[in-house]
């Protein structure tokens, strides 16, 4: 007589298998429960798995410009800022010099050279502004400072120094000789002096050597993927130029000691060079605004490109909540009833049975 083997081994095994595959797609449906998104797009999505990837990609990159046009933003945010600051600077010292336009009177022209001096400082500090770490004004050169500080020892002090010297035959301390400058006419005058020595100076080449460190190219921006603006400006721009030159004219020119008519004269070129440089502050503001009206275009049509980019994905990879949900109410109703079986099978032994 034979006896079969009594086992429930072969049962537990076969239980844990089932237990094991319940968990994996509970697991899974959780998560698509979690995200709205199938857990394995490849498989659900079988050939149609590349449109996806493209479509990620897609939003990958518009993101991407979207987040580079938030920095450029917030450059072209900042250079306006600043400019605004020196451009009000310029208007104050622009009055200032109205105001002594005409008039001889030692402590009223000295008032003025002291609020001109204060608007120059003022249009140095901001045109060596920063934003993230970088010089707005620099040009190119966003890791160096832009403007030089004009000082006593400045090589735009310096280069005055000399050409005044150089020209006049008598440095501008020599209160003796300053005396008998002549206002107008040929070489030597206050007015020559001005226009063919002083000017050329800050519209020239010597701007770069005695003044700025920044680059005549410009920072620029690509917006969209077909489009690419200026997204800051250069201190080497008309209206930086004339604020320090109608600067230097008051401040070095109108407490010489020159006579009365050689400093109206002084003050008329000043008031020229600060026009021009209200002037071209103001344009370059203007130039800017028009960068971050496109700048705001740009990411407003990026922004409905993603959108539709969105939805388009969505409806691909989406799943469906209620039947999501439902499976999973399912999976964990059948993990449970595997455990309490696999439980009741691991109690069964032979003794029992006897």
């Amino acid at each position: 007589m034979s006896t079969a083997s009594v086992s429930n081994l072969s049962t537990q095994t076969s239980m844990r298998l089932t237990i094991r595959q319940a968990q994996n797609e509970l697991l899974k449906s959780q998560q698509e429960v979690s995200t709205g998104s199938f857990a394995d797009v490849g498989a659900e999505l079988g050939s149609k798995t590349s449109t996806v990837v493209d479509l990620n990609r897609e939003s990958l990159r518009l993101n991407s410009m979207i987040s580079n046009n938030s920095i450029a933003t917030q450059r072209l945010s900042a250079s306006q800022e600043a400019l605004k600051q020196i451009a009000t600077a310029a208007e104050a010292m622009n009055n200032a010099l109205i105001t002594i336009s005409g008039s001889s009177n030692t402590d009223t022209i000295n008032t003025t050279v002291m609020t001109v001096s204060n608007s120059l400082s003022t249009m140095t500090s901001m045109a060596n502004q920063t934003a993230n770490g970088e010089f707005l004004f620099a040009g190119i050169n966003t890791d160096v400072k832009p403007l030089t500080e004009y000082t006593a020892t400045s090589p735009a002090k310096v280069a005055f120094d000399a050409a005044f010297t150089g020209y006049f035959g008598f440095p501008p301390t020599d209160t003796a000789n300053t005396a008998t400058i002549a206002a107008k006419g040929a070489a030597p005058s206050m007015e020559d002096f001005i226009t063919s020595v002083l000017e050329p100076m800050f519209t020239g080449a010597d701007w770069n050597t005695n003044w700025s460190s920044a680059t005549d190219r410009s920072m620029s921006s690509r917006i969209t993927q077909s489009e690419t603006v200026k997204t800051s400006a250069s201190a080497n721009e008309k209206g930086f130029r004339y604020f320090a030159l109608s600067a230097i004219v008051t401040k070095e020119l109108m407490t010489i000691g020159a006579p009365a008519n050689a400093v109206t004269v002084a003050i008329n070129k000043a008031i020229d060079y600060t026009g021009r440089a209200i002037t071209g502050v103001n344009a370059t503001r203007s130039e800017l605004g028009l960068s971050q009206n496109r700048v705001e275009k740009a990411d407003a049509s990026l922004k409905v490109q993603v959108d539709i980019i969105e939805k388009s994905l969505s409806s691909k990879i989406q799943v469906d909540a209620y039947e999501a949900s439902t499976r999973v109410n399912s999976l964990l109703s059948m993990v449970e009833a595997s455990y309490t079986l696999t439980a009741k099978i691991q109690k069964l032994t032979l003794v029992n049975y006897l």
